[in-house]
């Protein structure tokens, strides 16, 4: 069967991107090329938060096609492609101001994982796995397993599950701060799209003043990370609709408003 990637806009602000490559998703540089062409419509179109989910039943992505791998590097450094898609799909998939939500129904390991790391949100079902089994292969994660994923988790738990090899549950991933929500399995759509539609009810350049503060600042020295936050906070500060959002909010707390409903943070 033929890569199929759809989108959708399941919700105000919300853009949806659901690819199948039956029977077991492995990650090739036209599913990778396909998913960015369907993010950037999804750019164009206005949407504030975009989420990458799976079709075909037990797998996010098994991890990534090894022949494609082997057809690159079983030929001389001076006959390989460039990287192209796939590393497009590892680096940039969370890049601009859209918020990125990865969903995990099934299996996504080695590259199936690091393309859940690569966005800025995960959510899983309690079925699902993640894991970094490059090692049993005579290799190394290559898309950001090393890297993106020590970030998220740490050196030491990073050190561990690459060179364990075994696959880690959803809940583990959760436990140790790998990935943000576990739901049931039923639910996943439904919670994912949820999810994104709270994100996406913030004014969009919030949202992008807020990922490129964190993402910039991850990779700073601390005291150039503050300049750069106060930066960014200064030029969010001084829109004229930030302002006009702020003097409502403190009109509100005058007239005897608790903090929920002065800043309109829904309940619960």
């Amino acid at each position: 069967m033929p890569i199929t990637v759809n989108v959708s806009k399941p919700a105000d602000g919300v853009g949806l991107v659901v690819f199948t490559d039956p029977p077991k998703n492995f990650g090739t540089p036209e599913l990778a090329a396909k998913i960015i062409a369907a993010r950037d419509e999804l750019l164009a179109a206005g949407c504030r938060v975009w989420v990458l989910a799976s079709d075909t039943p037990g797998y996010f992505i098994c991890h990534w096609s090894l022949n494609s791998i082997v057809d690159r590097f079983s030929v001389p450094p001076t006959e390989r492609a460039v990287p192209g898609a796939p590393r497009a799909a590892f680096e940039d998939i969370g890049w601009g101001p859209m918020i990125s939500i990865a969903v995990n129904n099934g299996q996504a390991w080695g590259g199936g994982s690091e393309l859940s790391w690569a966005c800025d949100l995960r959510i899983a079902a309690e079925s699902a796995t993640y894991g970094q089994p490059e090692v049993a292969l005579g290799i190394i994660p290559g898309g950001g397993g090393t890297t993106r994923l020590a970030k998220l988790i740490g050196p030491v738990r990073c050190m561990e599950l690459i060179l364990d090899g075994r696959p880690m549950t959803a809940q583990r991933a959760l436990d140790i701060g790998a990935i943000n929500k576990v739901v049931p399995d039923d639910k996943l759509r439904e919670e994912a799209i949820a999810w994104a539609a709270h994100i996406a009810q913030w004014p969009a350049w919030a949202l992008d003043a807020c990922k490129r503060s964190l993402k910039d600042g991850m990779d700073l020295p601390m005291e150039a990370a503050r300049r750069n936050e106060q930066q960014i906070f200064a030029q969010a500060a001084q829109r004229e609709d930030a302002i006009e959002i702020m003097r409502a909010a403190q009109a509100k707390y005058d007239a005897g408003a608790d903090s929920f409903d002065a800043i309109g943070i829904p309940r619960g």
